[in-house]
């Protein structure tokens, strides 16, 4: 991965009258905010610590939301055994915005509850996010408006804006070059999400949509997790794949990407950061860097400040939406994007797994900023194992596109023949 870059940043962009024009212009009613939710309410609604719940921060955020375009929020409990019930009773019979729940029996993991949310939503197009955001006043609106110009002006074919999403803060606070940001190629194993920086080259003036004065997007192969999403492209892509074998559901939008993109659909990334939305990762200690003006911001449509929301996000947890432990997320991950790459292309998951034992098990680099402590030679050189074991079983056992056992076992021979390491036993 290219090594991100700091500066200063970027230029300040106000909500002004083009921006407000622009906002209140987006097609009214288009949008279903959807939310797949699980355990992220442990405080009891009736108790002090309340308004503590990230669910409630992410509702409240929809709930302040400027312009015509949201029609309705859809939220699926994916079988919570916390307080998330009664805290969503709490919202039952809203006059301004719909808020519409459905509860799944039993907890079956984040794919089956966005295909439930998809499936109960009313509006041509899904806004989706995580249960743990932060959401601008104007991130469904923008996005809408967004679409909606891509397609008449740009591109018939435009599906998705992806909006930035800011891991514990509330603007970009780096930049990364364009060519890097939103992309994947699975023949190369290749991968780039970097949705929370800067685009490096729009520097301080950068290029803009149409007169709204929004940010262009940049058209991108990748998409995560708050994205606004055609409905009939995302039916069109045959939905979210079943990786209820994963617990960390981490490779999801690499399977949506490829889905999306192999139906003909194309999509955008609008770096825009009034459309964005602060990722608090609940539960998670992680390595995340945190800046004093983020945290002493006023959220006026939670009435606290920014670092009241950090403190208690940065408590670690687990059993709380796909968070797994520091020790397992590496096997989560290697085997899941293994199995993601071999559906694709051979080739690709044989240099996925020698980039994860060369840049994870030798130099001890982990991949994301959720892990705070990566663990030492020996559990390193398990995770890699394990994490590729279970990607051959989840790759010819109906993961879409799957693979053979003949296909996979010759993989797994090259691969570990490749790091100089005994065959791998699946079967």
């Amino acid at each position: 991965m290219t090594a991100v870059r700091s500066t200063t940043v970027p230029p300040l962009l106000t909500a002004d009258a083009r921006f407000d024009r622009a906002v209140q212009a987006a097609p009214a009613r288009s949008v279903s905010a959807v939310l797949a939710t699980y355990n992220r309410c442990p405080f009891d609604p009736d108790g002090a610590q309340a308004r503590d719940n990230p669910l409630v921060w992410a509702l409240e955020s929809l709930l302040c939301q400027a312009g015509p375009a949201l029609a309705e929020v859809v939220v699926v409990d994916d079988g919570s055994t916390d307080h998330t019930p009664a805290v969503l009773d709490r919202y039952r019979d809203r006059p301004e915005i719909p808020i519409r729940t459905v509860r799944l029996p039993g907890h079956q993991g984040a794919a089956a509850a966005r295909n439930a949310a998809v499936a109960a939503a009313g509006s041509p197009w899904l806004l989706f996010g995580d249960d743990d955001c932060v959401f601008t006043p104007y991130t469904v609106s923008g996005a809408a408006y967004t679409l909606h110009t891509l397609r008449s002006t740009v591109d018939g074919r435009a599906a998705a804006v992806m909006v930035p999403f800011y891991y514990r803060a509330l603007q970009p606070r780096q930049t990364h070059p364009t060519a890097q940001i939103g992309r994947l190629d699975p023949a190369s194993a290749q991968f780039a999400t970097h949705f929370h920086t800067w685009p490096a080259e729009y520097g301080t003036q950068p290029p803009l949509l149409d007169d709204s004065g929004i940010v262009a997007p940049l058209p991108v192969q990748l998409i995560g997790g708050t994205c606004l999403i055609d409905r009939q492209a995302l039916d069109h892509a045959g939905g979210f794949v079943d990786l209820s074998d994963w617990k960390s559901s981490y490779s999801d939008h690499l399977h949506l990407s490829a889905d999306l993109t192999d139906s003909g659909a194309d999509l955008y990334h609008c770096p825009d950061p009034r459309l964005g939305a602060a990722h608090l990762k609940w539960g998670a200690v992680g390595r995340y860097p945190v800046d004093p003006v983020d945290l002493g911001t006023w959220l006026p449509g939670l009435g606290r400040r920014f670092a009241d929301l950090v403190d208690l996000a940065a408590v670690p947890r687990q059993d709380t939406g796909c968070r797994v432990a520091d020790d397992d997320f590496h096997a989560e991950m290697i085997g899941s994007f293994f199995a993601f790459f071999a559906g694709r292309s051979l080739p690709g998951a044989r240099r996925w797994a020698a980039r994860c034992w060369r840049d994870f098990v030798e130099h001890g680099i982990a991949y994301s900023s959720a892990v705070a402590v990566v663990t030492q030679r020996p559990g390193r050189e398990h995770a890699w194992r394990s994490g590729l074991r279970r990607g051959a079983l989840a790759v010819t056992s109906g993961l879409r596109p799957g693979r053979s056992r003949e296909q996979v076992t010759e993989l797994l021979a090259l691969v570990c023949a490749d790091a100089g390491q005994p065959l791998i036993d699946v079967w």
